[in-house]
């Protein structure tokens, strides 16, 4: 709790006069009725019950003063932006993804399509777009916040042999910008995981970086690097660290689907971190409460001075 005007708290030096005088006029003797003359006995409680009214209206005081300083109550309520982030998906699909991931058995592209489904469903607010590559890149969906649409997609469509093979990754991530290009969200990013190299010449990944970067769109790369021991696949790592550094993302390298796991959740982790948290501070006032307590206060002040302790002339 804080005070919008604490210095109004000064004000509490006036109440020990103000009780001295309360209290010493409790003392006074009051008009009674003549009555026989009893033995002496100890105080009784409507003696001790005179001073009740007294200190009601001193409590009543020190709430008025603490209401007239404006106690609040202040909260800090963290929330996403209302705009969420702008992702596109690239997938490798070409024929060497279909390998098995050591050690846990799955294929590569298996666990790719396992790993993104499980990226998107906390997307939230997020626009998601998916595409395929091999040899070429194949659009599966636009920007899209029709997550469930995403999902089947992943589910169903991210397989290999469905276009002419190869590792297309320069022209994949031109694709990708391309689909970011007329977004406005204030994060705009590809994450494209291969296990391969380029061998498509036709756009080199160094020029497609080039292309992202001035487009401001951060590129987070992903290679997957747990072969099986017959396949001859060679992970250009070199043009996937560059790719990323160029465009202000990071490289990840995942040998198992628990990796590549972890590398997704720690871009989605960078991706919150770079868009920040919007802090509100929500702020309540205390002082109609402080009020409402002590108009109570002084009701139950006017009812025992009108009641029990009132006095008889």
């Amino acid at each position: 709790m804080r005070f919008a005007a604490p210095e109004l708290l000064a004000l509490l030096i006036l109440l020990p006069p103000f009780a001295l005088l309360l209290l010493r006029a409790a003392r006074l003797p009051r008009p009674r009725l003549l009555l026989p003359a009893l033995p002496d006995t100890a105080p009784s409680s409507a003696s001790v019950a005179r001073f009740a009214p007294h200190i009601l209206r001193i409590l009543a005081a020190v709430l008025i003063i603490a209401a007239i300083a404006r106690p609040q109550a202040a909260s800090v309520e963290a929330a996403r932006p209302a705009e969420g982030i702008d992702v596109v998906l690239a997938i490798d699909a070409s024929s060497s993804m279909t390998g098995s991931v050591v050690p846990d058995g799955e294929t590569r592209l298996e666990a790719a399509r396992r790993v993104a489904r499980e990226f998107v469903a906390e997307r939230d607010e997020d626009r998601v777009g998916l595409v395929m590559f091999q040899r070429r890149p194949v659009v599966l969906s636009p920007l899209t916040l029709d997550l469930d649409a995403v999902d089947a997609l992943l589910a169903g469509s991210v397989r290999s042999g469905l276009i002419v093979d190869g590792t297309g990754i320069g022209v994949a991530l031109a694709e990708s910008a391309a689909l970011l290009r007329a977004s406005d969200a204030p994060s705009r990013v590809v994450v494209l995981l291969t296990d391969g190299e380029n061998n498509v010449p036709d756009i080199t990944p160094v020029q497609a970086a080039a292309v992202a970067r001035a487009l401001g769109i951060r590129v987070y790369t992903v290679g997957l690097s747990g072969l099986d021991p017959d396949a001859a696949v060679t992970l250009d790592e070199i043009s996937l660290i560059y790719v990323a550094d160029e465009t202000g993302g990071r490289y990840f390298r995942a040998s198992d689907g628990d990796e590549l796991a972890d590398a997704y959740e720690e871009i989605d982790r960078l991706e919150r971190d770079f868009v920040g948290i919007e802090e509100e501070l929500r702020i309540r006032e205390l002082a109609p409460w402080l009020l409402l307590a002590a108009a109570l206060l002084l009701l139950a002040d006017a009812g025992l001075r009108a009641g029990p302790l009132r006095t008889v002339p």
